[in-house]
């Protein structure tokens, strides 16, 4: 039998090699014998050295797939943010809008919100990855921002340099939160206010998800369900990356967009057709890809639009067993195909993109202004190919 004096690091690390409990059980254990020796420390009982235990002995959490909110839910809890106290409110839409994690939007200071000419961003510190970032923001969310400013200032004037604060009093069945109290202290992890107050919110409208199931909220789910969105309104992957500040663009690509790339194997074709790809070239249809040939309208695209996304009509050229990482971005895409049949549509697309870019330009929209330029480019070449070959059968079928 071992004695306690006996114990050192060796004894851990033979523990960790043996480990027939698995990860979780080994984290759990680890964690007590942690807690026992700094009691034991504490309490004068015996003496363990502080590192005998050390953090990387933990096994790695292994991140899952992104489960962002669905269109549904999110909808449903954007349209009655009114009936939340306006705080509150404001945490969900400056959140939302710009993608942040629930200790970053805690930890937002008052002075956050920067102009630059006519645009407006907003600059805070990452603590996860031990940086600063900022985001560009609309004319819209800098009001939001300045009126929490405004707020926070009547509440304590100088006295508390954040953004935001916790409140106690929370309802969990009344979503005007009418009792609420705010108070000095950091939005807490375990008891964050926006969580017990969307939550609340969720339960008394009866908001359910697509299955019919009563929705799930976490502050953890904003910026995976952000940045999903903005790769599916047809932001370049490298948009959205630096959009989250991700350093690689597989970090991006693996936990943020998954759900959008499995979409675009649902939405691909077969063409038995001579077809153009995005640079006006020509693809002949024993260079396509061998499941064009298996189902007829496996790669056909018929996109819709919103006041964002930009309509997508035509056919995708990339292998169904094939990852897509621009899905909303066809027009820009190498294997995006268009057939002439579409070509009223890519006129009357390109001449929406004009507009659009011009109202973005007009209202400092950046990101926007880039984007819809370099669709408007890929369709003119679309559109000039097109009408050369229409030009070309409408000859061939004169001299015919």
């Amino acid at each position: 039998m071992v004695s306690i004096k006996q114990i050192n690091r060796q004894t851990i690390l033979d523990f960790l090699s043996w480990g027939r409990s698995g990860s979780e059980g080994i984290k759990c254990r680890l964690q007590v014998l942690r807690n026992f020796f700094w009691m034991g420390n504490l309490q004068g009982w015996f003496f363990i050295e502080q590192d005998i235990i050390r953090n990387e002995d933990f096994p790695k959490q292994k991140r899952g797939n992104p489960n962002p909110l669905t269109d549904t839910i999110t909808e449903q809890i954007e349209n009655n943010l009114h009936i939340l106290p306006e705080p509150i409110a404001r945490m969900w839409i400056i959140s939302f809008f710009t993608a942040m994690r629930p200790g970053e939007l805690a930890f937002l200071k008052k002075d956050c919100l920067v102009q630059e000419g006519e645009n407006w961003k907003v600059v805070f510190e990452r603590k996860k990855t031990k940086d600063w970032h900022e985001v560009p923001i609309t004319r819209t969310i800098a009001k939001v921002i300045q009126q929490q400013v405004s707020y926070i200032q009547q509440l304590w004037t100088d006295e508390w340099d954040y953004l935001f604060c916790h409140y106690q009093g929370l309802s969990k069945s009344d979503p005007t939160q009418p009792n609420i109290i705010p108070v000095r202290k950091i939005i807490p992890k375990k008891h964050n206010t926006l969580k017990l107050a969307i939550c609340c919110l969720i339960k008394a409208l009866n908001i359910r998800d697509d299955n019919g199931r009563l929705a799930r909220f976490s502050p953890n789910l904003i910026r995976h369900t952000r940045l999903t969105q903005l790769f599916e309104q047809g932001h370049d992957l490298a948009v959205v990356s630096a959009w989250a500040g991700h350093k690689y663009l597989a970090t991006t690509s693996i936990y943020y967009t998954h759900v959008s790339c499995e979409l675009i194997e649902k939405e691909a074709g077969h063409i038995q057709k001579s077809l153009f790809n995005a640079d006006g070239q020509y693809l002949s249809y024993e260079n396509l890809p061998s499941s064009l040939r298996l189902n007829p309208r496996a790669h056909e695209l018929d996109l819709s639009g919103d006041h964002i996304n930009t309509p997508i009509y035509g056919y995708c050229g990339l292998p169904l067993e094939q990852q897509c990482d621009k899905f909303r971005a066809c027009y820009t895409c190498r294997c995006f195909v268009a057939v002439v049949e579409k070509l009223p549509l890519y006129i009357k697309t390109r001449d929406e993109l004009r507009a659009k870019h011009s109202r973005a330009m007009s209202q400092g929209q950046d990101v926007l202004v880039e984007q819809f330029a370099v669709q408007e480019a890929q369709l003119d070449k679309i559109i000039a190919s097109l009408e050369k070959d229409y030009e070309q059968r409408k000859y061939k079928d004169s001299q015919n």
